[in-house]
C-alpha cells in the first residue's frame, strides 16, 4: 500500500510523512439514515519506522458512497501522542536521584490527551519530592513547605506562588478530578522543569565552572 499522511510521531517528537501499511473500516447504519464507523490505520514513519495505530471514528449524513466525505468526530493513536518531549538533561539525574528520575520518566510518559489528570498528579509528586530533598526533610503540608522554601532562600515570593498554583492543580486533579486544560499542563511542565533543572544540572554546573574561572587581579593603587 502506498497511500501516505502526515501524522505526528512520538520517536521524531514532530508531525511527519506515514505510510499506511494497512486499514479497516467498519460502519454502522443508524435508522435516521446515517452513518458511523471506525477507520484503523497502521502507520509507519517514513523517517524512523516507529509504527502506530490510528482510529478514526467517523459520522455520515446519509450512506457513506464512494467518493463521499465523512466527519471526523475523534481520532485516538495507539499508543497515544506525546505533546511534549523528556528534556535532554532528564538523564543527567538518574545516578543522583533515581526515584525523581522514574517519577519523571512516567511524567513525560502521560504527556498525552488521554492521560492529563495522571499528568497534573505526576508533577505534584515530583515537586513534593523536590522540595523534601531541597529542604532536607518533609515539613508537613504543602504551603508549609513552600513557606520553608522561601524562608531557606529557595524560592523568591514570586516563585512560591507560581509553585502554589501548580500545586494546587494537581491536588484538583487528585482529590476532585480536575482536569486540566492543556495550557496549564505546559505551565505546570515549565515550573517543574526549571526548579529540578536548577537543583540538578545547572547549579552544580555553574559551582563547578566557577572554580575555572580566573580571579580579577587586585586593584592597584596610584602612586601620588
Amino acid at each position: 500500500m502506498s497511500d501516505r499522511r502526515q501524522s505526528p510521531c512520538n520517536v521524531c517528537g514532530r508531525d511527519t510523512d506515514h505510510d499506511i501499511v494497512w486499514q479497516d473500516n467498519t460502519a454502522k447504519e443508524i435508522p435516521d439514515g446515517s452513518a458511523t464507523g471506525v477507520k484503523t490505520l497502521a502507520l509507519r514513519c517514513r523517517g524512523c519506522g516507529d509504527c502506530s495505530l490510528c482510529e478514526e471514528e467517523w459520522y455520515h449524513d446519509g450512506l457513506p458512497y464512494e467518493g463521499n466525505e465523512s466527519t471526523i468526530t475523534s481520532t485516538r493513536f495507539k499508543p497515544p501522542r506525546l505533546w511534549r518531549r523528556t528534556p535532554d538533561w532528564l538523564e543527567r539525574i538518574e545516578s543522583t536521584d533515581p526515584e525523581l528520575f522514574d517519577i519523571l520518566v512516567e511524567i513525560y510518559s502521560a504527556a498525552n490527551p488521554q492521560q492529563v489528570r495522571l499528568l497534573s498528579v505526576g508533577v505534584r509528586t515530583a515537586l513534593d519530592h523536590l522540595m523534601i530533598k531541597m529542604l532536607g526533610g518533609d515539613f508537613g503540608s504543602f504551603e508549609q513547605k513552600l513557606d520553608e522554601m522561601v524562608t531557606t532562600g529557595h524560592l523568591t515570593s514570586s516563585q512560591r506562588d507560581d509553585l502554589a498554583i501548580v500545586v494546587d492543580a494537581g491536588s484538583a486533579s487528585s482529590h476532585r478530578g480536575f482536569k486540566p486544560p492543556r495550557e496549564l499542563l505546559e505551565g505546570m511542565l515549565m515550573v517543574m522543569e526549571g526548579l529540578v533543572r536548577d537543583y540538578y544540572v545547572t547549579g552544580p554546573m555553574l559551582k563547578t565552572a566557577k572554580a575555572s574561572i580566573p580571579p580579577k587581579p587586585p586593584r592597584q593603587r596610584r602612586s601620588s
